[in-house]
Parts: structure tokens; C-alpha cells; sequence
């Protein structure tokens, strides 16, 4: 079913979006975690490449998942060019958050406190939304007529998913068993997804429907 964006006009696959931005956070965040934990049996190269592996599954998700919904309203959309620009940004953009942790020794055991960790975790995502959103937004030249407010999507909507994945990121204590580890990671990574796809599913009108001749918006509407 397509639900429109109140006020817009058009029709938009809004619930789509965002089960497609959940259900792929939710894969990316489990293969995230269990690559965390992984990592803390190996040495430092090793564990880096694991932790760079796990964020690599998050950007091979979330893009193909993403580019699957887009597609619908944007039939010119080039998906392996998404995908790879996904990737690239936030799948290593992840791993490049997740490295110090990696190669830490962790000695002290300290932690700094939760709000700086979270406001943190907003600021990261500050940073990556609109670089992501860029990245995203020139791949998605060609297929729709204003690919640049994407940037504006993606700004708005990842500093609120990145509280939620760092939040659920710094829960588990060594103790914990590798199973509630995963499942952790997967509730987080389906609740930051869905967030996700919530706030930055309410600008794909904004995207104006395909290019060319095709700008009336009439790809965005139900047959």
C-alpha cells in the first residue's frame, strides 16, 4: 500500500520505506555487533578487518534495501551506483566510528559518561547524513529532478538513528553471552532503521518524481 506524505500531493511508498530502512539497519547492526565481539578475540589488524567487514554488511544492506524502494518512484534509478555510494559511505563511515573501539587495549576499563557518549553519537551523525546524503544524492542523478534535497533528508534524519545505534552499541558488558549480544543489535538496528526511514521518508516528495519529460510526478502515484 503507498500512503501519501500529509499535505504533499503525491503518493510516496512511506511504509515501505521505512520497513526497508529497519529491516536493513536491523541486518547491518547484527552483523555490527557480532563483529565487535568477534573482534575482541583477534589482534589489532585482524580485529580492524572484521569490525571494517561488519560495517560493510550495514552498507550492503541499508543501500540495497534502500535502492530496492526507490526504484519504484524512480524507474531510471542506476541501483548498483546507490548501492555502491551507500557503501562506501556508511558502511565504512561505521567501521571508521567503530575502529578505536577495535583497536583499543581497553585496559582501564573506563567509559565516558552516557550523554557525552550520545551527543557524540549526534554529532557523528551531523556529519554523516549530509555526506551520505551527497553521496546518495549524485547517484540518484538522472533518475529524479532534484536529487540534492536528499542531503537535506539524510541530515535530518541520522543524527537521530545514530543516538539510538550508539546507545545500544555501548549496553553490552563483557559478560554478556554472544547470543543476547546479536539479539541486542538486531532490536537496535530495527528501532535506529526504523527511525531512520520515519524522518527521512517524509522528503521523498521532495525528490519531485523522475527526470526529463517524466517531472510531472506521475511515478510517485499508485497505478
Amino acid at each position: 500500500m503507498l500512503t501519501s506524505r500529509p499535505g504533499a500531493g503525491a503518493r510516496t511508498p512511506y511504509p515501505a520505506w521505512v520497513l526497508a530502512c529497519a529491516l536493513a539497519e536491523a541486518v547491518g547492526m547484527t552483523a555490527a555487533a557480532g563483529a565487535a565481539r568477534l573482534a575482541d578475540g583477534f589482534g589489532v589488524v585482524a580485529g580492524l578487518s572484521v569490525v571494517v567487514a561488519g560495517g560493510l554488511v550495514e552498507g550492503t544492506a541499508l543501500g540495497w534495501a534502500q535502492s530496492h524502494v526507490l526504484a519504484r518512484v524512480a524507474p531510471a534509478l542506476v541501483r548498483g551506483r546507490y548501492l555502491a555510494a551507500t557503501v562506501l559511505v556508511a558502511g565504512l563511515g561505521w567501521a571508521a566510528a567503530s575502529a578505536p573501539a577495535a583497536v583499543g587495549d581497553g585496559s582501564d576499563g573506563s567509559q565516558p559518561p552516557l550523554a557525552l557518549v550520545l551527543l557524540g553519537a549526534a554529532g557523528l551523525g551531523l556529519v554523516m547524513g549530509p555526506v551520505l546524503g551527497a553521496a546518495q544524492a549524485a547517484a540518484l542523478r538522472g533518475a529524479v529532478a532534484d536529487p540534492w534535497r536528499w542531503v537535506t533528508a539524510n541530515t535530518a534524519a541520522w543524527p537521530v538513528a545514530m543516538v539510538v545505534i550508539f546507545l545500544g552499541a555501548t549496553t553490552p558488558e563483557a559478560s554478556w553471552p554472544v547470543w543476547s549480544v546479536l539479539v541486542l543489535g538486531t532490536v537496535t538496528g530495527g528501532v535506529a532503521g526504523g527511525l531512520l526511514g520515519v524522518v527521512s521518508g517524509w522528503f521523498l516528495p521532495l525528490l519531485a518524481g523522475a527526470t526529463g519529460g517524466n517531472r510531472s510526478g506521475r511515478h510517485w502515484r499508485t497505478a
